[in-house]
């Protein structure tokens, strides 16, 4: 495989990217510079010549390379920082040690509770309390604090303009409102359950719904459980229950929640895009193998994780579905949050 930078024949992998020895060595140079920031000076140089150095480190960037997985400055009894593994509120099994390696999904997990805060803020506590039309208001909001997390730990998605960043947002949150379901199915497994086999499921769905209707236009209780309790089945039997079986861990529901963010299947995305989140997912899955394998799991394990994406996907179908019938039975909804559902993907 030729060098992603330069095109050289010969190419393997250094700092997270593609490159050859040359590419890898200027990248290091760069990075451990103590010279100001340099701007480009293509413009100064015969076109017979190279990219400039700015334009170059854009392509060590592009191609997967980060500035974290480059060693830094040698010093003498140098202070090593480890940095905390905990993250409560999502981890379904007890705290592991996250290899130092994993750097992305590492920050990932630092960072999860600053955004779990801000949620709890914006959704008022708890978005279980809310009805359809509450939640659908707040989802706009959402989707900027999912960003700015991602911006925060892959600085490189900055680049990209407002068309692809909203189109990835549109792209990864129905799956994200499932993924989410699931985990708390997997939290709260017991408390589910009783709702299923007693009527706590249809109180629920009668207030999320039902309270989401105009008064004059409200369906009878028993029309609003034959409407949507159906769709609520499938997915506690379809996704939550597979994922609950699958005894994921925070570590790898944070890579799922990346893959989905930074998923490059979709054609409403520009070729650009779709390249970047394509070097990421390399990152991110290159990092949960290695954690998989520090942590002696066994090496289905990592496929069996993985596979977990495309229930996200076929729920996604249904819960258009669901949105569609929410249209024509009246219930109010943010229109934000219609366009994010119904937005042309393939």
């Amino acid at each position: 495989m030729s060098c992603g930078v330069c095109g050289a024949k010969s190419s393997e992998s250094h700092f997270g990217g593609l490159s050859c020895r040359a590419c890898a060595a200027f990248f290091r140079r760069y990075v451990n510079s103590k010279k100001p920031q340099i701007e480009c000076t293509c413009s100064q140089k015969f076109d017979s010549s190279g990219p400039c150095r700015y334009c170059r480190m854009l392509k060590c960037v592009e191609v997967g390379m980060a500035k974290c997985k480059v060693q830094a400055t040698r010093q003498k009894n140098k202070e090593y920082v480890f940095l905390p593994c905990a993250i409560t509120n999502i981890s379904l099994l007890s705290c592991n040690i996250i290899p130092r390696s994993c750097s992305k999904l590492t920050c990932t997990v630092k960072n999860w509770p600053d955004l779990d805060k801000k949620r709890r803020d914006l959704y008022g506590g708890s978005m279980y309390n809310l009805n359809f039309t509450q939640f659908s208001n707040r989802v706009r909001q959402d989707t900027t604090i999912f960003w700015d997390l991602a911006e925060s730990i892959f600085s490189e998605i900055g680049l990209l303009n407002s068309d692809d960043k909203d189109a990835l947002l549109c792209n990864f949150f129905p799956r994200w409102m499932l993924m989410e379901a699931a985990i708390e199915y997997c939290k709260n497994y017991e408390h589910h359950w009783k709702m299923i086999e007693t009527d706590g499921l249809d109180n629920m769905l009668l207030v999320f719904y039902g309270s989401s209707m105009p008064k004059e236009k409200r369906l009878d209780d028993d029309k609003i459980i034959q409407i949507f309790r159906p769709y609520w089945t499938r997915f506690y039997i379809e996704i939550a229950e597979p994922i609950h079986q699958e005894k994921c861990d925070k570590v790898e529901f944070m890579a799922l929640f990346l893959l989905i963010l930074f998923d490059d299947a979709y054609l409403n995305i520009s070729e650009e895009a779709a390249k970047l989140c394509r070097n990421l997912q390399k990152v991110i899955l290159r990092e949960l193998k290695g954690y998989q394998m520090d942590n002696n799991c066994s090496e289905m394990r990592f496929m069996d994780v993985i596979s977990k994406l495309s229930l996200f996907e076929r729920g996604e179908k249904r819960l258009q579905e669901e949105i569609v019938i929410c249209d024509v039975i009246d219930i109010s909804l943010d229109e934000d949050f219609k366009t994010i559902m119904h937005i042309k993907k393939l």
